[in-house]
Order: C-alpha cells, then sequence, then structure tokens
C-alpha cells in the first residue's frame, strides 16, 4: 500500500535552499543525520498530481499552489522574495516563478482548475465511502471557543455562523468545529460521580511544551489543578473542555 509521496529537489546549494523552505516558506522538517550534516525532510503541503501529454524523459514539474497568487506574493515581499515573471493568467490558474537561493525556482499558482483537495480523505468499508468531517465541541458560546481555539492554533475559520463554527488546519486535513447548546455543562476535571464528566479531550503536539503552555495560557487557557503526567500538560479552554499539549 502506497502511504506517501516523497519528492527530491535538486539544489547546486541544498543548505541555502533549505534554509529558504523552513525560514521563508515555513515548512516544518525533521534532520536526518544518516544521509549528512544538516539534510533536512520537509513536510509538504497537500498534493495533487496531475498526468500531462507529453514526453515521459521530461519527468516531473514542481508547482506551489495557492489561494490568493497577489496576497501570497505580498507576504513573500516582506521576506525579500520577489517574482521571476509578472503573474500571468492561464488557462488552468494565475502563474508566476519564485526564486530559489541556489538560482533555481519554483513555479507558483493560483489553481482554477477543479482539485481533489477539499475532499476528506475516504475510507471504503462495508459497500460505503466514509470519511469524518469534523470534530464538533459543544459550548454556551460556540463562536467565542471558536475564536480562542483560532487564536491557539492559527487554524482558519472556514464556516460560521451564529451557534455554529468549523475551523481546518491551513495546510489541510480535518478540523474542529463548535456548537452552540444552551444547557452546555462543563465538564469536571478529574472525573468525579456527582459532576458532568468529561466525555472527550483534544491531543495537541507542540514542538516546544513550556512555550505552547505559555501561548495557551496567554489566549485564554487554564492549567489544569491535576497533572498525572510530567511530559503532558492538562489546560482547560475557556468553555472547560480540557486539552493535552505535549512534545514528545
Amino acid at each position: 500500500m502506497i502511504s506517501g509521496l516523497h519528492v527530491l529537489l535538486a539544489s547546486s546549494d541544498p543548505a541555502a535552499d533549505r534554509a529558504f523552505l523552513r525560514d521563508v516558506l515555513g515548512w516544518s522538517s525533521v534532520e536526518d543525520a544518516t544521509s549528512g550534516d544538516g539534510w533536512l525532510i520537509f513536510a509538504l503541503p497537500p498534493a495533487e498530481l496531475g498526468v500531462h501529454p507529453g514526453d515521459s524523459a521530461d519527468g516531473a514539474t514542481l508547482h506551489l499552489m495557492c489561494e490568493d497568487l497577489d496576497g501570497t506574493l505580498a507576504d513573500l515581499a516582506t521576506k525579500g522574495v520577489r517574482p521571476l515573471d509578472p503573474p500571468h493568467t492561464e488557462s488552468w490558474g494565475v502563474v508566476t516563478r519564485i526564486p530559489l537561493p541556489s538560482g533555481g525556482s519554483l513555479g507558483l499558482y493560483e489553481p482554477q482548475h477543479p482539485s481533489p483537495l477539499g475532499r476528506e480523505p475516504i475510507t471504503r468499508h462495508a459497500g460505503l465511502e466514509l470519511s469524518l468531517s469534523t470534530t464538533v465541541l459543544e459550548a454556551r458560546d460556540a463562536n467565542a471557543l471558536a475564536d480562542f481555539y483560532r487564536r491557539l492554533l492559527g487554524w482558519r475559520v472556514m464556516a460560521e455562523e451564529p451557534g455554529w463554527v468549523m475551523l481546518r488546519p491551513p495546510s489541510g486535513g480535518t478540523g474542529i468545529s463548535f456548537s452552540s447548546d444552551p444547557l452546555y455543562e462543563t465538564p469536571v476535571w478529574p472525573a468525579t460521580t456527582d459532576h458532568q464528566q468529561m466525555m472527550e479531550h483534544l491531543d495537541i503536539w507542540v514542538n516546544d511544551l513550556d512555550r505552547g503552555v505559555e501561548h495557551a495560557l496567554a489566549e485564554g487557557a487554564t492549567l489544569a489543578g491535576f497533572q498525572p503526567q510530567d511530559e503532558v500538560r492538562v489546560m482547560l479552554d475557556p468553555a472547560g473542555h480540557p486539552f493535552c499539549l505535549f512534545e514528545s
């Protein structure tokens, strides 16, 4: 079973291009010391693949996609990156190129073609197609709770109306939704037999646990009084839902 796609980008200055991908584009990475000092493997944004007519010997072409080309170029300009070509419109999108420090370039475009990236991963089971659309947290004020998680996670608001909000990660994937319930009762942590018990909680990985706790507190979370694990911090969101921060 194919589990992923690994892309190799040829570069005459790998260190500079790796720094560009890490510091300018903000892609997360891990270091593969077995392949050499400073060899980084990057987590790519969600990807799609099209099969284009042409000479098979030409191989693959790499383009970065964005939802707003003008806004993306404005953001890159603040980091000293200017497009190599004036943006122009093709049948499939608005297109330009951005330079790499090594002298290479990456295509960048705002697509105007259908994309499969908005669909959730599908599992085929029992003759059905199934996917997890979202996890829903209840609160007295769903909009206020959604705003807390937007500030905590840096996720985008995909849909919002009074009493209902959906957040998604900018890089894609299943998000969280929030629904108002006037009878919502705050759960008690740790659980007791005579109060509303926690029904679920979120586990959130962070690359620095102490800084993650500081950030959560600054955005309105509280630190739970009971902490059963040294390597995990149990936090409470403004509606009282527990969530755990961890870095292992």
